[in-house]
């Protein structure tokens, strides 16, 4: 008993360093500034969104399968593609200013 409390505790030590040091949780690089940022904080392109949005209902029987995103339109549009991401400023400099800002 007393050699499980003591593995616990360590356990739970270990767990808190981790914690603290923000190494569980995984992190992606903005496709335009590059600053590493939260993976459940970074933004696709509003077409690739709506995309997922449409197969996950398409998956779960509610609707027809969406069409794929046009690639080609998305370059024209925007100048990335639907692999890439965006911390939050630059994505609504992206999208509501229409490009990233000019340092």
């Amino acid at each position: 008993m007393k050699k499980d409390s003591k593995i616990n505790a360590e356990v739970g030590k270990i767990a808190g360093e981790i914690e603290n040091a923000g190494l569980d949780v995984p992190k992606i690089k903005c496709s335009i500034c590059g600053r590493e940022t939260p993976a459940h904080a970074v933004y696709a392109l509003p077409e690739v969104w709506r995309h997922a949005r449409q197969m996950a209902l398409y998956m779960l029987g509610k609707a027809a399968k969406p069409e794929p995103v046009d690639e080609q339109a998305l370059v024209s549009k925007y100048g990335y593609t639907i692999h890439d991401v965006f911390c939050t400023d630059c994505w609504l400099d992206l999208i509501l200013d229409g490009g990233p800002k000019e340092n």
